[in-house]
């Protein structure tokens, strides 16, 4: 089972957060099996994902590690089983049963009933809806005591369009305006649309199954709010970022939806 929090405080709010990677839990099965290290999942997992769907009163949180289900993914490469799934992780000591992959196909399977549940009862009450799916990326991938990855390639916000229809993309180009070069914590914002992640499947189905209905955004956050390598969290800066993040969308939305 796919552990999940979801929280509906105000259904007049036509905004909804996710953070389907924010998770760490692992079902039993898989962890006995597992190739890689705790440490090593929890890095190329987006822990503290959840903070940022805080400001906004329509969530859901998955607690299940992305390497459990990938919810991500299509269905058919949702759950990593060799090097090639998993950036050439090790993921894998021995292949798994038929009948544990099929039961990890169903919680796939039930956790895209419930998201859709949810989008079609916040869709009851708005013409229009945001979804905002939200995650973060690594930049120090040489080791915790080397330079950053270079900045070029590795903004600090990136919105993914390549899953929308491109009728979408200036209206996406508006929310990266209200946020690009803005100051938070001593840093001056870069943010871009469609480097190194353009967006997942996730949002791609959304779009493919509620056509016209909704706006469903990748937001990749590069990990400066935190410490990748330990995990830790710089609380002050996560806090400023969120808040000025919920601010830019808040007044994004304003000019979409009516």
């Amino acid at each position: 089972m796919i552990r999940s929090l979801v929280e509906l405080l105000d259904e007049n709010e036509p905004v909804l957060a996710l953070a389907i990677h924010n998770g760490h839990e692992m079902h039993p099965a898989l962890q006995a099996t597992c190739g890689i290290s705790e440490a090593d999942r929890l890095r190329e997992e987006d822990p503290h994902t959840e903070q940022f769907t805080t400001p906004f009163k329509n969530r859901i949180i998955v607690y299940t590690s992305r390497f459990t289900v990938d919810l991500n993914r299509r269905r058919e490469q949702a759950v990593y089983q060799n090097p090639e799934d998993c950036w050439g992780l090790p993921v894998r000591t021995e292949p798994l049963s038929e009948e544990l992959l099929a039961e990890l196909h169903a919680d796939y399977d039930s956790w895209y009933g419930l998201l859709h549940y949810t989008v079609e009862r916040l869709l009851q009450k708005h013409p229009f809806l945001l979804v905002l799916d939200l995650h973060s990326y690594n930049h120090r991938r040489q080791g915790p005591d080397a330079p950053p990855d270079p900045q070029e390639a590795n903004p600090d916000i990136i919105l993914g369009r390549n899953n929308m229809p491109q009728s979408f993309y200036p209206r996406v180009d508006k929310l990266r305006l209200l946020l690009d070069g803005k100051q938070v914590y001593g840093h001056t914002l870069d943010c871009r649309c469609d480097v190194k992640f353009p967006g997942g499947q996730l949002s791609r189905r959304l779009h493919k199954d509620f056509e016209g209905r909704l706006l469903s955004l990748s937001i990749e956050f590069k990990k400066i709010f935190m410490d990748e390598w330990s995990g830790d969290l710089i609380i002050e800066f996560q806090t400023a970022l969120s808040q000025l993040f919920n601010q830019a969308v808040q007044n994004w939305r304003k000019e979409l939806i009516t």
